[in-house]
């Protein structure tokens, strides 16, 4: 007999199964906010694949989510929805401005409660320690 360790969660939830995952199981969510272009955001993307005590905290311990800044589909969380606002040729998500309280600074992570308040902020790359460090310190 053959036995697989499963993990709670590989990578990232969408928003849409995030509600129902909460309501299942509460837990802090971590929120990274990145667009395509963000050469910052794909060098962080590649800390936290080499990462697996980071990889660990964040399947266990954390919902990750992450949000196009740039997304044009419309996003529900927490019981309201959010839609892309044009500005001219560009533009940024509701949400993603919402959250980062209009600092748009890629990447940008958002630590929420499991009553989506929010415990922590921060834009800009952190490196794989600092950030299992500021991950740690808020469970």
């Amino acid at each position: 007999m053959l036995t697989v360790p499963v993990l709670a969660q590989q990578g990232p939830v969408t928003f849409a199964r995030l509600q129902d995952s909460m309501a299942v199981h509460p837990k802090p969510v971590v929120i990274k906010i990145y667009t395509d272009w963000c050469s910052y955001c794909r060098m962080q993307d590649m800390q936290i694949k080499r990462s697996p005590a980071l990889q660990q905290l964040l399947s266990e311990d954390y919902y990750y989510v992450t949000l196009n800044a740039e997304s044009r589909q419309p996003i529900v969380f927490n019981d309201t929805t959010y839609s892309f606002i044009p500005f001219g040729a560009q533009g940024i998500h509701a949400l993603a401005a919402k959250l980062m309280q209009h600092h748009a600074a890629y990447p940008a992570w958002i630590v929420l409660d499991s009553s989506y308040r929010m415990k922590a902020f921060h834009s800009g790359m952190l490196k794989d320690k600092t950030l299992l460090a500021l991950l740690r310190t808020i469970e």
